[in-house]
This record gives C-alpha cells, structure tokens and sequence, in this order.
C-alpha cells in the first residue's frame, strides 16, 4: 500500500528539538551491533529513561513546548511529529476522565503519540527496510498500547476501584458512572481480558523493567504478520530473541537476589525462576488476544465514526493497516 511506502522512520540527526540523543538510543555507534546481548542493566539503563520521557515524568523534560497539532494529522504526522497529535500528558493511572463517546478520541490519540514517541528511541528499528519497519510498528500498535494497559490495571492492584479500567493518561472506564451502551461493550470485554491476563501475573508480579522488555518483545514478534521481506522477519525475529534472553537475564537475578534473601536452596530458586519466567512469556499470547480485541472494537467505532473516529490516522492504522495484516 502507498502509504506504508512512502513513509520511514528514520531521525536526522539534527533534530535533537524533539529527542535529545544523550536520553535516546536512535545514534547507533558504527561499532555496537543490534545482535549482540548485553547486560540487562545496560540494555535497561537507556530503555528506563526512555518510558519515563514518553510517559511525561519530570526527569525527562516535559518543558518542551509542545508542536501544533493539525486537524487532521495522518500517518506521516504520527511518525515524524507524535507530540503534535495529542499534548505528553502524565501516563499514570488517575480516575479522571470517564470514557465517553466524547473522551474516546481524545484517548486514542495520547496512547498513539506515547506508542510513535516511544518508537524513535528503538535503535534496532533502524536496521529495516523502510517499508519493513513501518508495516512493523504500524500493524503492533494495538498490542503494545494494549500491554501498557494491562500493566496499567496492574499497578493499581489494590485500588478501591478495582472495577474500572485505566487507560492511563487520566482516563478510565468505571461501569458505575456509564450508560453508554457501545462504550460500555468495548470497555467490559477489555477489563475482561485484561483481568484473565493479570490473574497468573499477580502471582509472580511484574516490575516495570520487566514490563519494557515484554514491550519490545511483542514489538519485534512478527509470528502473525504478513507482507514483512525476509530480512525483515528474520532480523525481527533475532530482536525477539534477543529481548527474550534479557528478560530471563533479568528474573533470574531479581529471583536470585529474593531467594538468598528467603534461605531458599539453589533448586528452589532454579523453580521459582523458570515458573516465574514462563508466566511472563505467556503474556505476549495473551496479549494476541487483546489486541484483536481493541482492534475490532476500534475499527467498528471508525467505520462508524462513533467519537469522531473517523479521521485519516485512524482509518489507516485500524481499516488500511487491517489489509496487510493478520492475527
């Protein structure tokens, strides 16, 4: 398709206006290959100041003035100039804006700007063909946004509220205040799936670290994506990999540094690692789920044009996009 084309991800240099490079790893050092495993506390050390900057905390400089939005951004504008879609509003879950005919646009394009914000601090992505890599992060839009909503409700394990559902960025779903029957639908059969998903991550938990590597993973997972070259699929596939073996790095010590804490004998810990472990890796399946989920849901409220929905950039990521792609 045109649009996947005629587009790429790619950051000049110069443009340090909207990603510093001293907090992001677009500047890929001609001596450092996308293949080789580094230390976890390496791989996380960039990728932490990363989701905070996307997220909208302080560290990372939220003075920057924010770019004019146009009234009809599109692909091109979501690549090149995510924060001129939706304002980089605090991420953090707060009941505080219901989810409404009115709110869902609003909604949709804060955890759109996050997700293409968030991309240009990927630096394996550079190493795709230009049309490889925007099918790639088109076609996973759902399923990362999707993630970052689980692990959302995660964090407010405990909350009073535990019957709603948290978008982030302010807005929520709370059934009690709702008598939107179409939102209502959409939101119910998410907090569905999204609870099925915590239910065995609540046993062994999941820490923020472990939640960005789970992110990437799920990024470069092209088991169910057409129309990606062979190169493509196979270099995606080696990220995937790579990402997978850091995250085992990372529960293994974290479980490690808990056992000799506990007293637990080295087979306890071995048992506990590889339980632990093989939770966290199922959630990516899960996460297939979901995704085909909001995708659906999404692509209905945009042929619809329930919300306003109807826009260029959502017609091409929920009805286009739907052409090249499977699950």
């Amino acid at each position: 398709m045109a649009f996947y084309a005629n587009h790429t991800l790619q950051v000049s240099q110069a443009d340090r206006y909207r990603f510093p490079s001293t907090q992001f790893g677009y500047r890929i050092s001609p001596n450092c290959s996308p293949y080789i495993l580094q230390d976890f506390s390496q791989v996380l050390n960039r990728l932490m100041h990363l989701e905070a900057y996307c997220d909208g905390d302080s560290i990372a400089g939220t003075s920057i003035k924010e770019e004019s939005a146009s009234s009809e951004p599109d692909l091109f504008q979501a690549l090149f100039f995510p924060r001129s879609i939706a304002p980089r509003t605090p991420m953090k879950a707060v009941a505080a804006t219901q989810m409404t005919e009115e709110t869902l646009s609003a909604m949709w394009f804060r955890l759109v700007a996050h997700y293409f914000e968030w991309l240009t601090g990927i630096s394996e992505i550079q190493y795709m063909a230009h049309e490889d890599k925007v099918r790639l992060v088109v076609c996973h839009l759902c399923k990362v946004v999707c993630l970052s909503v689980v692990y959302t409700n995660y964090t407010c394990k405990g909350s009073e509220q535990e019957d709603c559902l948290f978008f982030g960025s302010e807005f929520y779903w709370d059934p009690a205040r709702s008598n939107d029957p179409l939102m209502d639908e959409y939101c119910l059969e998410m907090k569905r799936t999204v609870n099925r998903i915590l239910a065995p991550v609540k046993k062994f938990g999941m820490s923020r670290e472990e939640f960005i590597l789970i992110k990437l993973m799920i990024l470069f997972d092209c088991t169910n994506l057409t129309g990606i070259s062979d190169e493509g699929l196979e270099f995606a596939r080696s990220m995937c990999n790579k990402y997978r073996a850091t995250l085992s790095q990372l529960v293994r010590f974290h479980v490690e540094e808990m056992g000799v804490a506990e007293g637990w004998s080295g087979e306890q810990i071995d048992r506990y690692s590889m339980e632990k472990l093989k939770c966290l890796l199922d959630v990516p399946m899960s996460i297939e789920v979901l995704g085909k989920l909001d995708d659906d849901s999404l692509a209905d409220m945009v042929e619809n044009n329930y919300g306003g929905m109807r826009g260029i950039l959502q017609q091409q990521i929920h009805t286009e996009s739907r052409k090249i792609r499977r699950f």
